[in-house]
């Protein structure tokens, strides 16, 4: 089977996952606007195609699904799920199963202001979250929100425009400013949809964070679990993280995959607040940057993703994580030869492998 994957930016250790789960009977092909990133060049074989935004989008996907023979897809980003969603019945019909959740979903996951609302719905404990900047001034003025706040895209990954503001001036600066910044950045491709309400203000927490990864099948229901508590961020991203038994959490986090029946991974922020309540922070419907220390932790989603697509049940081996297993992210600079970009579509010559950073775990598993 060849996977191809979406979107494959700088995650060459996701390329490498799916290439030890193919075990040699199959190709990982990628795809992405910028040729020259470290998952581009790990792959077996490239492509370069336009902005997820694009009408041409899909069209090369389904043309290069064709032309390589592939039988999986994965996005690995926000970028392309809105239109990798509706064109999921597109991928069937020429044999390509595709671990992308409906377009409903994929609102919920994406659209921190939708997430809020669907979290609310269920009565999961979330953050109070305001979209409007006199709705905050109201709740201040009646106690039910305080300073600080953080101000963040209603659309958006990573640390981008993410802002802890203080008082009311800093309020009114931040929020205009994280505006401005999501039209004039990468984000403008999935804020579109409401680009002047492409922010939010949310109460600010304290207390430890933890991600969690759970995986369903194609028909929505729960494969498996993993719970990590963060140790230390990166540029938005897990950077240091310890896998843990906590069945709380991970029974909070099964109870909002159920309500929204996702298709592959979920990832889920939950932070226990200072009260120890388990508050939902955020999801992604895809792997998120956290997901290399379940793999650390012994399970293998990329293989009982492959599985699943070939019509099998995943070994019980792929899906269990040893608890106590400490990983952190190695940045490993290495130089890499100019990608070849001759015309739209055409396979990139393979270079040297130039990884960003590598995965490794630090002592020894351990109950906690």
């Amino acid at each position: 089977m060849n996977v191809l994957l979406t979107c494959v930016g700088r995650r060459s250790y996701l390329v490498d996952y799916f290439r030890q789960a193919l075990s040699g009977e199959g190709m990982v092909i990628g795809v992405d606007m910028d040729a020259d990133t470290a998952g581009m060049a790990c792959v077996d074989k490239a492509y370069l195609v336009p902005r997820a935004d694009s009408s041409d989008y899909i069209p090369a996907l389904l043309d290069i699904c064709t032309r390589e023979g592939v039988g999986l897809l994965v996005s690995l980003s926000d970028l392309d799920l809105g239109p990798l969603s509706r064109a999921i019945d597109a991928f069937g019909r020429i044999g390509v199963k595709t671990f992308v959740s409906d377009p409903g979903v994929i609102e919920v996951a994406n659209d921190k202001w939708a997430c809020f609302e669907f979290l609310k719905r269920h009565h999961i404990p979330s953050p109070l979250t305001c979209l409007q900047l006199d709705e905050v001034q109201q709740y201040l003025r009646d106690g039910r929100l305080a300073f600080p706040l953080m101000v963040k895209p209603r659309w958006g990954m990573g640390s981008v425009s993410l802002f802890k503001v203080n008082d009311v001036e800093e309020l009114a600066f931040f929020y205009h400013h994280a505006r401005n910044q999501v039209r004039d950045s990468f984000l403008n491709v999935i804020s579109q949809e409401d680009i002047d309400h492409s922010v939010i203000i949310q109460e600010w927490l304290e207390g430890d964070e933890f991600g969690i990864d759970v995986l369903h099948d194609f028909d929505g229901e729960h494969v498996a679990t993993v719970v990590k508590q963060k140790l230390a961020m990166r540029a938005g991203e897990t950077d240091r993280a310890i896998t843990v038994e906590n069945s709380r959490l991970a029974s909070t986090a099964e109870r909002v995959a159920a309500c929204l029946r996702h298709r592959g991974n979920l990832d889920i922020d939950i932070m226990l607040d200072c009260d120890g309540l388990p508050r939902v922070l955020e999801l992604n419907a895809r792997f998120g940057g956290g997901y290399p220390f379940s793999h650390l932790a012994g399970v293998d989603f990329p293989r009982a993703l492959i599985e699943l697509a070939q019509g099998r049940q995943p070994a019980s081996y792929l899906l269990r994580a040893s608890i106590g297993v400490r990983g952190m992210k190695h940045i490993v600079p290495t130089v890499s030869s100019t990608p070849r970009c001759e015309k739209m579509f055409e396979a990139l010559p393979q270079t040297e492998c130039t990884a960003s950073m590598q995965i490794s775990s630090t002592g020894s598993p351990r109950s906690v």
